[in-house]
């Protein structure tokens, strides 16, 4: 694409034009004097971005992101020597960032707002070149958008300060209750006691049983989505955060985790970070809600209900072992 002039620009050439004018007109030298000066800058200024061919560059960002983390995303371009000085990234909203060279390769860093919960759209782009005065443009690429999701932020949380359900069970290597399921070939590494010598026997080969855990431990976090149940929307960002983070530990402790909320959302995992509870505390939101039946009739044993510093209502009726605050 040709290049083209920028507002500034469109003013530097209008002063041009007046002073070309008001010099012939009056007969003043210095008006003519500086129309060719301003003449020979826009020349100068269209030669800068006229060179070079298109430029290519893709956006790299993660799915997921935490809460006020210090997340780049990073755009990488490929762009030849001609391009080297003046290119750049423009968005929608006029925000423009510089394309740096350096020893890790030609790219942009993009800054993601994460001081917000949820999905956030960056981009798309355009790729262009300019000149140090901003008089000319030149567009050489575009690059498409990314799309990311800000999840809770999940912090250390000392296994000293949870309930106990939390903790019984965390490190113990016999948890849950296992029942035969199937047969199958002996691979390295196999209990010989588990070896099922009679079927080994028929077939030739080391038949080994195959065990489930079919009654493995899970623990219910309830979050408050309820409006009334917090103070300020602060309060109610950190509550989401403890509950994340208390559903990080649950899990490397080796539990099942359901987590719930007072308006109806559920995700249940077990074993390592959830992803899948992660997605739902990201988009939960507060807002008032019709009493869940279901929640009062908990398990008390192993239910722990996260709620803000707010008014009483019907949640502070459901069965939990503890009720934490952030």
């Amino acid at each position: 694409m040709s290049a083209r002039l920028t507002a500034r620009g469109w003013g530097a050439l209008a002063v041009v034009i007046a002073s070309a004018a008001l010099g012939l007109a009056l007969g003043y030298p210095e008006g003519l004097g500086l129309a060719v000066g301003g003449a020979l800058l826009l020349a100068v200024s269209y030669f800068l971005v006229a060179g070079g061919g298109p430029a290519f560059a893709l956006a790299v960002a993660p799915p997921r992101v935490e809460r006020l983390s210090d997340t780049i995303v990073r755009v990488d371009v490929e762009a030849t020597r001609a391009h080297r000085r003046g290119l750049r990234l423009r968005g929608a909203d006029a925000t423009s960032f510089p394309v740096v060279w350096d020893a890790t390769g030609v790219h942009a860093d993009i800054s993601v707002p994460t001081h917000r919960r949820g999905p956030v759209s960056l981009g798309p782009w355009v790729l262009e070149r300019v000149d140090p005065w901003g008089l000319m443009r030149r567009r050489v690429g575009e690059v498409e958008g990314v799309a990311l999701l800000v999840v809770p932020r999940v912090r250390p949380v000392s296994l000293a300060a949870l309930p106990s359900a939390l903790t019984d069970f965390g490190g113990s290597a016999e948890m849950g209750t296992t029942t035969f399921a199937t047969l199958r070939e002996y691979v390295i590494g196999d209990e010989l006691r588990h070896v099922h010598w009679r079927s080994s026997a028929k077939t030739g080969k080391l038949m080994m049983r195959q065990y489930v855990d079919i009654t493995r431990p899970r623990i219910t976090l309830v979050l408050v989505a309820e409006e009334r149940a917090y103070t300020s929307a602060e309060e109610f960002e950190e509550a989401v955060d403890f509950l994340a983070s208390l559903a990080a530990v649950a899990t490397s402790s080796g539990l099942d985790v359901e987590v719930v909320t007072t308006s109806g959302e559920r995700a249940a995992h077990g074993g390592g970070r959830s992803t899948a509870v992660l997605d739902l505390l990201a988009l939960v939101e507060r807002g008032a809600s019709g009493v869940d039946t279901r929640l009062l009739r908990a398990n008390r044993a192993t239910t722990i209900v996260v709620r803000g510093q707010g008014v009483l209502g019907w949640w502070d009726r459901i069965p939990a072992l503890s009720v934490l605050r952030p």
